[in-house]
């Protein structure tokens, strides 16, 4: 049996056909890789679920690779010294922005202070404390600086100190942790 050119043209857009098929029918199912090596990839926002294993948040994280410590939207700040000499903190978040928002007081150890340099030019000396977030299905301890964030949309800011072996951002997409079960070494977002 002999082929012409015609044919040998057929055939190659019957295999590039059949090869990319499977393509098209991941697509329709928007089936996106939630990790890139050993990080998740984030959105330029993230949902915040939990805080501390504590309690259910619905808050927005703003993730700015531009900050060096994280911060997070903390109300009434006390400082106090306990009997063994050693210096917590006292503070509210809430759960939730909006009408629906549910005050949270925390007391946490201090870790640190920090100097940190505001719009206004003039530094703020802020306490530092630990804590544990999950964004989706990612869980993190982390350090944060605690300030009134309430002329901010975003109720909690992650800088480096989170997202330096963690993340790696698309800035031109949020929320991309939604969605995201792990499967393995590799995590998928369907």
């Amino acid at each position: 049996m002999q082929y012409s050119p015609r044919c040998r043209f057929t055939g190659a857009i019957l295999f590039f056909s059949l090869a990319l098929m499977p393509l098209e029918l991941l697509a329709d199912n928007v089936l996106q890789y939630c990790r890139i090596g050993d990080r998740y990839l984030f959105g330029h926002q993230e949902n915040v679920t939990r805080i501390d294993h504590q309690f259910d948040t619905q808050l927005t994280a703003l993730i700015d690779s531009g900050s060096t410590t994280s911060s997070m939207d903390a109300r009434g700040i006390t400082i106090k010294k306990m009997n063994n000499g050693s210096l917590w903190v006292q503070f509210n978040i809430l759960t939730t922005r909006g009408e629906n928002s549910r005050e949270v007081t925390l007391l946490k150890p201090i870790k640190r202070y920090i100097l940190v340099q505001t719009h206004s030019g003039k530094p703020q000396k802020r306490p530092v404390i630990e804590a544990t977030i999950e964004l989706g299905n990612v869980k993190t301890t982390t350090e944060f600086s605690l300030t009134s964030r309430s002329r901010f949309p975003q109720s909690i800011l992650l800088g480096r100190n989170t997202l330096d072996s963690l993340a790696v951002i698309d800035t031109s997409q949020k929320y991309l942790l939604n969605g995201c079960e792990p499967d393995g070494d590799i995590a998928l977002r369907y």
